[in-house]
């Protein structure tokens, strides 16, 4: 029988090798973003239909941004959907010593677990 792992435990032991570590923290950037956007829009309860309305853009652009399938978005994309999301973009550059994050931030509001989501959405979560 098959040991389990969590997530977090099959991350950490990923990260353990460098090349993969490397490849890991330059997509970190554009990975906070998406779970930021995400995030926002799950607490505010709104679907990605909701913010393309909101935002005067298309829902397959506010897909795309979620999944990161085509790279960074525009700074006047994301000033829109953080308009939409009623939130402030935050934009900063770090040392490199120091993991930089790209964020949307409301107010320092705490992330959405997995059951709120799933109160909030139905068991299946739609991203």
């Amino acid at each position: 029988m098959k040991k389990k792992v969590t997530y977090e435990k099959h991350v950490k032991e990923l990260l353990k090798n460098k090349a993969v570590r490397e490849e890991y923290e330059k997509l970190l950037p554009e990975y906070e973003l998406a779970r930021s956007i995400i995030e926002q829009r799950l607490r505010k309860k709104m679907t990605q239909e909701d913010i393309a309305a909101k935002a005067g853009i298309p829902q397959s652009t506010v897909s795309r941004i979620e999944r990161l399938t085509h790279g960074l978005p525009k700074l006047s994309t994301l000033k829109k959907i953080a308009d939409a999301l009623d939130a402030k973009l935050i934009i900063r550059l770090e040392a490199k010593k120091t993991l930089g994050q790209y964020i949307l931030d409301t107010k320092h509001e705490k992330p959405l677990t997995v059951s709120e989501a799933k109160k909030y959405y139905g068991k299946r979560t739609r991203a």
